[in-house]
């Protein structure tokens, strides 16, 4: 059986110092994020040649002969003496350090295939900091560990809450510090897992029977979304740019579910997904992509290492991209490329809701 295939690029060491040279001058910086991205656009330009074969993946694998919906680059430059974040790290907007080179790296690359942008809700700054506390240990979210995040498309809602996709087209994770026993991040394929199911599952699957909720972290950022649902939508949508996979495991996300038929494809689809996903660890010098139309992801469970101040040996770095940053005009723009929620929402339907279980 097939599994998700990874596009791997390992840099040389010239490349690794080039790119170092390049980029561990520019500051990132607690605000102000338009004159940060110009000067990376500048500092991308610079080393172009090294990256271009990822220019040419710059619709993520959705095009021949490569069909990768995931990619991976190692023996990037690291920072020497990173310090250990502080409790709280994930609502800070920027983490002190030595230098910025996760910052740089993370968000240069990431522009190669679109527009980097952050969601306020997700993250205060550009670029998010997906470190763990005691607090969020339980939480399904970046932030939790002790509870597996299930295979999951970002945001998957938002692509039917405004009339436009606002859901991310990627998104990109380094690693900064790890864990002594780190979690998995899991990649899976959509398209491997619905060639293992039958005409009539995916049938189902393309059918507008499911709704979906807001992840919990939008919950909590405002009361309004607490309860909000989709319409009824499709899992799996076939559009004229591609497949286009709607699913989220974890939780209650999939709210409600209209028809037996239907839950039982979205299990079986589950289940093959699980069959052809596969293990990566995020590691400081590693950068990974991920396609958010067609490749689900998801978080291992782990024991996080806290030290007696409460701050976490685990910290991850994230940035989305979008090809349209219009697609949130009427947000508020907390500040350029992040946005906060602001969307007027339909109220939730009076169905009962079906969980998704097993």
């Amino acid at each position: 059986m097939a599994s998700t295939q990874i596009y791997t690029k390992t840099l040389s060491n010239g490349e690794r110092e080039l790119l170092e040279e390049t980029l561990a001058g520019i500051t990132y910086p607690e605000n102000g994020y338009a004159e940060y991205l110009a000067q990376l656009r500048k500092a991308r330009d610079r080393v172009a040649g090294m990256f271009s074969d990822l220019s040419a993946l710059a619709d993520l694998g959705r095009s021949p002969p490569v069909f990768c919906g995931a990619l991976k680059v190692g023996n990037l430059p690291t920072s020497a003496n990173v310090p250990v974040p502080p409790p709280q790290a994930g609502l800070a907007k920027r983490i002190e350090k030595p230098s910025y080179l996760s910052e740089n790296l993370l968000t240069m690359i990431a522009s190669f295939f679109g527009e980097p942008y952050s969601m306020y809700c997700e993250g205060r700054g550009l670029v998010n900091n997906l470190v763990p506390s005691r607090e969020t240990s339980g939480d399904l979210s970046g932030l939790g560990t002790t509870s597996e995040l299930r295979l999951h498309i970002e945001n998957a809602a938002l692509r039917f809450m405004t009339g436009r996709d606002c859901s991310p087209k990627a998104l990109f994770l380094t690693g900064v510090r790890q864990d002594a026993s780190p979690p998995y991040t899991r990649v899976s394929d959509a398209r491997l897992a619905l060639s293992m199911l039958s005409p009539e599952e995916r049938a189902a699957l393309a059918s507008p029977a499911y709704q979906m909720k807001l992840p919990y972290r939008w919950r909590r950022s405002r009361g309004a979304y607490a309860n909000v649902t989709t319409r009824p939508i499709p899992l799996v949508e076939r559009t004229p740019a591609g497949l286009v996979v709607n699913a989220a495991f974890y939780g209650d996300m999939i709210a409600d579910i209209l028809s037996p038929r239907a839950e039982r494809a979205a299990k079986r689809f589950e289940a093959a997904l699980e069959e052809v996903a596969i293990d990566e660890i995020v590691s400081p010098g590693e950068l990974l992509g991920i396609d958010n139309r067609v490749t689900l992801h998801a978080r291992t469970a782990f024991k996080a290492s806290f030290d007696e101040q409460g701050r976490a040996s685990r910290w991850v770095q994230r940035i989305f991209v979008t090809d349209a940053l219009e697609n949130f005009d009427g947000w508020e723009r907390i500040d350029d490329a992040v946005f906060a929620p602001t969307f007027t929402v339909e109220q939730p339907t009076s169905r009962p809701t079906a969980q998704l279980h097993g």
